[in-house]
């Protein structure tokens, strides 16, 4: 009797530290390093007669690492042009406000949120969430171009992300006499396509054509201009733009490679070094060095001059990318992360280097 007692008291241990294991591995999908995850991605089209659309995002974002020092505190969603008006922030509990913001080429919508975001241990020892379920609609125009026929071609891409894992991404259209798409599935009035599981910098594509009898009361100004359409010598162009560039970081790559050199980056403040042998670069406290390298001293001679780093944030590596593309345009995906990250150029050992600024400015952690 007493031994079965205690072979039920091992398993119940057992199953307990199962139970454990199982809860702190976010996603088979997660990689190590991972600071945020978005569990569901779902986004909205209901097309307008005029060819524009509201286009309606819902996004259960989750923290998953980091530290007390980094909360999440604005997201940053990619959208397909600067063509967007109207947003209406459809979860006021959770977001104080959404606004467009421009990037150079790339557009997103700006969510910042009413309260911070932690990571979970942090977040369940000091009463606080690591996680946040956040709506918006925004108003779109030139997302179609028409074609020969009468008809019009949608071919949309909805925003993705570099640094993080998309447990599900779904995408739902409302649906119209007349209209075809590359999905067999409706629901409710809508074609819906169900992507399940997006790997980091994986990208999801839907297309939906309009017919001529629905695109004659089209709005020509809504439809995306002949100049944000691919041009074949724009692209013929493009790639040999492409392969000068890259021949030259080659070159770069080959020239660094033949003697050990350090980088500077910060004009004040405390900074940790790290080597592989041959590169020596420096972090902020906290920051995870990439694999392969090692603290080491500073180098002789040191002062902090400028350096070829900027960024925004507190010293949290990662973020996530967003951008959005429709049909043929082009569009490059660009940096976008919470208030703890911001946008930060990428170098060659993919390490953002903080520097407390985001957009030129100050960063104010916004509540």
């Amino acid at each position: 009797m007493k031994a079965c007692v205690r072979f039920r008291r091992r398993l119940t241990a057992l199953c307990a530290v199962l139970l454990l294991l199982l809860l702190a591995v976010p996603s088979a999908h997660a990689q190590e390093g991972d600071l945020d995850r978005i569990n569901q991605y779902t986004v909205t089209v209901d097309p307008r007669v005029d060819g524009s659309a509201d286009i309606t995002y819902d996004i259960d974002w989750e923290v998953i690492g980091g530290s007390s020092e980094d909360p999440l505190s604005w997201v940053k969603i990619g959208l397909p042009n600067d063509q967007a008006n109207d947003f209406e922030n459809l979860t006021p509990d959770t977001v104080s406000s959404v606004r467009l913001q421009k990037e150079g080429s790339n557009i997103f919508a700006r969510v910042t949120f009413v309260r911070r975001y932690y990571e979970p241990v942090y977040a369940a020892q000091a009463g606080q969430q690591s996680r946040v379920q956040f709506a918006f609609k925004v108003h779109q125009s030139y997302l179609y171009t028409r074609n020969s026929d009468g008809t019009a071609s949608y071919v949309f891409t909805p925003g993705w992300f570099d640094d993080l894992e998309v447990q599900n991404l779904t995408i739902r259209w409302k649906a119209a006499d007349g209209m075809t798409a590359d999905t067999d599935t409706l629901e409710d009035g809508y074609y819906v396509w169900d992507f399940g599981t997006l790997d980091h910098g994986e990208k999801a594509t839907v297309r939906v054509q309009m017919p001529a009898a629905a695109v004659a009361a089209y709005d020509p100004a809504t439809e995306m201009p002949a100049s944000a359409q691919s041009d074949p010598m724009g692209t013929v162009l493009a790639v040999l733009l492409f392969s000068g560039v890259l021949g030259l970081i080659v070159y770069l790559l080959y020239r660094q490679s033949a003697r050990p050199h350090w980088r500077g980056g910060f004009s004040d403040g405390e900074v940790l070094w790290y080597t592989n042998g041959v590169h020596t670069i420096h972090l902020a406290p906290g920051a995870v060095p990439p694999s392969g390298y090692r603290p080491t001293n500073p180098p002789a001679g040191f002062h902090a001059d400028g350096g070829s780093f900027r960024g925004g944030g507190a010293g949290r590596t990662g973020g996530s990318c967003a951008c959005a593309c429709v049909a043929s345009c082009a569009c490059a995906c660009a940096c976008a992360g919470g208030g703890r990250a911001g946008c930060s150029v990428k170098n060659f050992y993919r390490i953002a280097v903080t520097t407390g600024k985001e957009d030129g400015k100050e960063e104010s952690h916004e509540h």
